[in-house]
């Protein structure tokens, strides 16, 4: 008892106290600290523990697509009325409109359109024909108005060919803004006009 005498002096019993203070001061502080205490912007994103903020701590809109990891989100996880032009909703409801004709012989055009359902529009086709020894597709591309698929077919001779024009649809609301304001296919030559 007598060697701990020694070290109980006034200074020293005071030094302890104000250590113990002091470290229980700052453990005290770190229960009672809130955000409103902490400044602004002061924060680095170092001192955030990864995977700890929850969606509804993060204001409405201020993330931008150049702070989400690329790959990231899955098509569950995207407002498809959000995408402008065709989106993936729209895909899922693709259909296959067709019409055949038969071509006349001796290298007569013939023409047909395979047009899309009431609403819907062409994003894509093509044509075949039934025998491509004895007949040709000339030209295949969207109607006028995006509304179906138009091709040319020509038989040089044996009768019975017949050519199949395929439209690909799909509703849209607006296609490329209105359906005036999409870009027309070139204007094909005809003679005799």
């Amino acid at each position: 008892m007598a060697r701990l005498g020694r070290f109980l002096t006034f200074s020293n019993v005071v030094a302890f106290l104000a250590l113990f203070i002091a470290l229980g001061g700052s453990v005290y502080a770190a229960g009672k600290i809130s955000g409103k205490q902490i400044r602004r912007s002061s924060l680095p994103g170092n001192r955030i523990k990864p995977k700890t903020i929850p969606p509804n701590r993060i204001k409405p809109k201020s993330l931008t697509g150049n702070q989400v990891k690329p790959n990231s989100l899955s098509g569950t996880q995207i407002d498809q009325k959000t995408l402008t032009g065709v989106s993936a909703a729209a895909l899922a409801n693709v259909q296959y409109e067709a019409t055949t004709t038969p071509l006349a012989i001796g290298g007569e055009p013939t023409s047909a359109t395979a047009n899309c359902p009431s609403g819907s529009y062409a994003i894509g086709g093509g044509a075949t024909v039934s025998n491509e020894r004895e007949a040709t597709v000339n030209d295949s591309g969207p109607s006028p108005l995006r509304t179906g698929w138009t091709a040319t077919g020509f038989s040089w001779y044996g009768a019975g060919n017949t050519m199949t024009v395929t439209a690909v649809c799909v509703v849209v609301d607006k296609p490329g803004g209105s359906v005036a304001t999409l870009p027309r296919p070139p204007v094909q030559y005809q003679p005799g006009r």
